[in-house]
């Protein structure tokens, strides 16, 4: 079995404030750190679940040259394939 994640930060598990989704904001690193573990847990999920690959593609536009790459990559679970998107 193949996932495909399409990931946005809005949603994530402890992002409150749009300080945390908004590129070049104060709480902006906090939400990318939450949002990237939130990631790794669907990884893990579906591997466990018996997918055999999982591509990992970050849809959120966060603004001010951080569209579409909000994920940390080096942080990314190394069970998946992070898709870079274009804008």
């Amino acid at each position: 079995m193949r996932v495909h994640v399409i990931s946005d930060m809005e949603g994530v598990a402890g992002i409150v404030k749009w300080q945390q989704t908004s590129g070049g904001e104060a709480l902006y690193e906090e939400g990318r750190k939450l949002y990237t573990e939130e990631i790794n847990a669907a990884v893990r999920g579906a591997r466990a679940a018996g997918a055999t690959e999982v591509v990992v593609m970050d849809c959120h536009g966060a603004g001010q040259g951080w569209t579409f790459n909000s994920l940390i990559p080096e942080d990314l679970h190394p069970d998946c394939e992070y898709v870079v998107q274009d804008e």
